[in-house]
């Protein structure tokens, strides 16, 4: 520095002061202990004397110190400094071992795991010259976290440790693996995941709008229900429901007649049953006016509900209808219970009491071909009475939950590992060789990739061969030929179906079923089953070299969001009913514009 024409500003005289305060240094020149004055001549002169005297040199830590920090993703930098009096200290604890022992910097590669002292990936030793001083080293690969300590190596082979470092991430040589579309969300003082960045008016408008208060307090009255031994729609409806509600974080009471497999009260999957002794009758409207008294007893005893619903009219003639929000399901009328037959006196007064059930109840549900005849034979308003599915279905294979991570390890796989599926003929028409060139630059991008390769050929010797002459045989999994719920299970567990096909082969429409069951992107070729893949909606369509593969990985595991969009686009659900889930789900979700006291505000 040329010190004639450098200038300090105002500021280093407060830099001065402080450094005096915080390392108080002995034998500097007086100028320097007592500054005074402002004129730039006397802050250079002043400046000068502090270079001479080298503070720096003389700081003494007062306990062992090592630092680490990155020059560039292959080379770090070191510097330490170790009390002498620690040194004694220690050579007399360790006697004869001492002799011989040699100052090292240990570095540890942590990547991606608690450090316990013993469990790092890899452990690289520094000779030191010296008790204080820095040095650079050179690391094996990129994009690693590492840890040193500075020691002594004692010549029994154990690690005195002096001093350690914390933890510095060494950056990857590579474009950055951190380029998809996810976000966070800040509310509040908390942070959330999100997705995709570009949804973030889709999501804020979500959290807009109001949601049911949790938990909710629910009853249920009915007359059927499994726990009590019945089949039927009835039973399947009022246990299923219950069931979904509590599955949703709600509190759910199911009141119905005492019977021999339901004699006291008791909790079946999450939900409380409830039996109501004495409810008998010579006809069903008896039948119903006893049950309203044992009902009304029970619910006494019980703390205030939120919702109250009742299902079919024999259950409405308490005198909690009107007085809370409740929801009436019919799943028949008198009327079409009737058949065309003429009316006798019990029937019409059935009906009587039904409609003023209907009319009394806040709302209404019936199937959807019986909604009109609802409205127009009890003259109801129409705003009141909702068409909604009061039978379903349970969940099937491709439906049920899993361990997606257990699965991965039954196949040799790592739990967090991303895993795309190619299920197919091990041969030239299917492409698969494309896929497995296309490997080594997406691994470059996301060294957690695995490809699984469902299938046999006579290609298979030779893919392997070039697996390993690539360095990619540790991401592939060839897994020979699998079916029934073991390939469900893995479908399910994948990212993404891959048919990298040169041109059509007969299985093919099959193999994308499998995906469409699952609920997962299919990304295929101009020349494979493009017919049954809309680009970018429910899948990609790319062509048959390697660099388009590429592509097409990137895009499934750069943005994983539209991945789960694309494949929950072309989801094919069974057909007829809805899935239980789903029932109790569209019901909560209705809850909230039917009874706007239940709900709250999530923003």
């Amino acid at each position: 520095m040329d010190i004639s024409t450098a200038s300090i500003d105002l500021g280093s005289l407060d830099f001065i002061n402080s450094f005096g305060k915080m390392h108080p240094l002995e034998g500097l020149p007086a100028a320097i202990r007592s500054v005074g004055g402002s004129n730039q001549e006397y802050l250079r002169r002043v400046a000068w004397e502090i270079g001479e005297a080298q503070p720096a040199e003389l700081y003494q830590p007062h306990t062992n110190l090592v630092g680490l920090g990155m020059v560039h993703p292959t080379q770090g930098f070191a510097y330490w400094n170790i009390r002498q009096d620690w040194i004694e200290q220690t050579a007399r604890q360790q006697a004869g071992n001492w002799d011989g022992a040699r100052l090292i910097l240990r570095l540890y590669d942590v990547s991606y795991i608690l450090f316990n002292g013993f469990n790092a990936h890899r452990i690289q030793d520094q000779p030191l010259s010296g008790l204080k001083g820095h040095c650079f080293f050179h690391l094996p690969g990129p994009g690693t976290w590492q840890l040193a300590e500075v020691g002594f190596l004692l010549r029994n082979g154990i690690f005195v440790p002096a001093a350690r470092s914390e933890v510095v991430s060494f950056a990857h040589d590579a474009p950055s693996r951190h380029h998809s579309s996810e976000a966070l969300l800040v509310l509040n003082g908390k942070i959330e995941p999100i997705a995709n960045v570009w949804d973030a008016e889709n999501e804020l408008r979500e959290r807009r709008r109001p949601r049911l208060r949790q938990p909710l307090r629910i009853a249920a009255l009915a007359f059927s229900c499994r726990t009590c031994g019945h089949n039927g729609q009835l039973a399947d409806f009022v246990t299923e429901l219950a069931r979904g509600q509590h599955a949703h974080g709600h509190e759910v009471h199911v009141l119905v007649p005492a019977c021999p497999a339901l004699t006291e009260s008791r909790e079946e999957d999450g939900v409380f049953y409830h039996p109501l002794p004495d409810v008998t009758g010579n006809n069903p409207i008896e039948l119903a006016r006893s049950f309203a008294r044992a009902a009304e007893q029970h619910l006494a005893e019980l703390p205030p509900f939120d919702l109250i619903h009742m299902h079919e009219w024999m259950t409405c003639l308490g005198g909690w209808v009107a007085h809370r929000p409740t929801v009436l399901s019919l799943s028949s009328i008198e009327a079409t219970r009737r058949n065309g037959r003429e009316p006798d006196e019990l029937s019409r007064q059935i009906e009587q009491l039904e409609l003023q059930a209907a009319r009394t109840a806040a709302c209404v549900l019936t199937p959807a071909a019986l909604r009109e005849r609802v409205v127009s034979e009890m003259a109801l308003d129409s705003s009141r009475v909702h068409a909604f599915p009061l039978e379903g279905r349970l969940a099937n294979e491709w439906e049920m939950p899993i361990d997606p991570g257990k699965v991965k390890m039954e196949y040799g796989m790592g739990p967090l590992d991303r895993v795309v599926l190619f299920v197919g003929p091990l041969e030239y028409a299917t492409g698969i060789d494309i896929l497995v060139e296309a490997l080594p630059v997406s691994l470059r991008r996301w060294n957690n990739l695995k490809l699984a390769v469902v299938g046999n050929g006579p290609m298979q010797g030779q893919l392997e061969r070039r697996a390993w002459e690539l360095g990619i045989a540790g991401s592939v999994r060839f897994l020979g030929h699998i079916s029934g719920q073991p390939l469900t299970k893995l479908v399910r567990s994948s990212l993404a179906l891959i048919l990298p096909s040169r041109y059509r082969i007969a299985m093919d429409d099959a193999v994308v079923d499998l995906a469409r069951k699952g609920g997962r992107p299919v990304v295929t070729t101009q020349g494979g089953p493009a017919h049954l893949v809309r680009h970018e909606e429910n899948g990609l369509i790319t062509y048959d070299n390697p660099g388009s593969m590429v592509w097409a990985l990137d895009r499934i595991l750069g943005d994983p969001g539209h991945a789960e969009r694309m494949g929950q686009n072309g989801r094919r659900h069974e057909h007829g009913s809805l899935q239980w889930a789903d029932v109790a789900h569209h019901y909560l979700q209705s809850c909230v514009n039917w009874f706007p006291e239940l709900t709250v505000k999530r923003l």
